[in-house]
C-alpha cells in the first residue's frame, strides 16, 4: 500500500512546518509504500560543528511527521537505523496498522499550523506532552524545563529534538508562551554546570523557557564557573 495524495501532501506540509534550529533546513524526506525515510543534508557551520543543532532539527521534522500520521489513523513505528553504509539517514516512520489517534495528538497536530502563545504559564505541565522513548522533561524551575536523553549519540539528539518540539506544541495548544534555547549546550562546561546544579540523570539537549525568564540563570554554580576559568 502507498500513501494517498492527500496523507502525502499533508506529511510533507508537516515537515515542512517544523522549526529551523541551525543554519538552514538539514533534511529531506522520501516517502515509500507506508513509511517515510528522514535524511540528514550533509553540511556543518562553524557555530555548530558537531551538527547538534542540525540533529534537534530534525526531531522537530521527525514528531511533526509523526503527529501528520497520526492524525490520518496510522499507528507509527519510528527506527533509528544504524547503518554505516547510509550514515545520513536519521530515522524511518512506519505506519503499520490501523490506530485511531487520541485527542492530544489531534490538538497537538493543529498546533503546527497555529502560532505562539502569549500567555504565562507552568512548565511541568508540558511533561506530559513527550512521547518520546529514551527521553524526558525535567522541569528544574516554574519556567524552564530541561530536554533530556539517555544519551549523547545522533539518534539521542534526533530524539532530544523531537521531545522539544512535543512540549512546544503543547504549549501553542494551552496559548502559552515558550522559547526554544540550543545555542548553550555547545558550552561544555554550562552543560556540566546545569547537570551538577540540578543532579540531573542524563544528557541535556536544549532548554525550553517558559515566559521570559532568562536560561543563564539555570546554568552553572559558582563552583563551576571558578574552575572553569582557572
Amino acid at each position: 500500500m502507498r500513501w494517498s495524495a492527500a496523507e502525502a501532501a499533508e506529511i510533507v506540509e508537516a515537515a515542512r512546518k517544523a522549526p529551523v534550529h541551525s543554519a538552514g533546513k538539514p533534511w529531506v524526506l522520501e516517502l515509500h509504500n507506508r513509511s517515510v525515510y528522514l535524511y540528514e543534508v550533509a553540511g556543518r557551520s562553524p557555530h555548530d560543528p558537531l551538527g547538534l543543532d542540525r540533529l534537534l532539527t530534525c526531531g522537530a521534522a521527525l514528531e511533526h511527521i509523526v503527529l501528520a500520521i497520526r492524525a490520518t489513523g496510522w499507528h507509527t513505528k519510528v527506527v533509528f537505523p544504524s547503518d554505516h553504509a547510509n550514515p545520513d539517514l536519521i530515522a524511518i516512520v512506519q505506519a503499520d496498522r490501523r490506530q485511531p489517534p487520541v485527542n492530544q495528538e489531534l490538538d497537538q497536530h493543529r498546533a503546527i499550523r497555529l502560532p505562539g502563545g502569549d500567555l504565562d504559564g507552568d512548565a511541568r505541565d508540558l511533561v506530559s506532552a513527550n512521547h518520546w522513548a529514551g527521553t524526558e522533561l525535567r522541569p528544574v524551575d516554574d519556567h524552564t524545563v530541561v530536554v533530556l536523553t539517555v544519551g549523547d549519540g545522533r539518534p539521542d539528539h534526533v530524539r532530544g529534538g523531537a521531545a522539544l518540539q512535543a512540549a512546544v506544541l503543547a504549549a501553542r495548544v494551552a496559548g502559552v508562551r515558550v522559547r526554544p534555547v540550543v545555542h548553550l549546550m555547545h558550552r561544555q562546561v554550562w552543560r556540566a554546570g546545569l547537570i551538577e546544579r540540578h543532579g540531573l540523570a542524563g544528557f541535556p539537549q536544549a532548554l525550553l523557557v517558559v515566559g521570559a525568564k532568562d536560561p543563564e540563570s539555570v546554568g552553572p554554580t559558582a563552583a563551576s564557573a571558578d574552575m572553569a576559568r582557572s
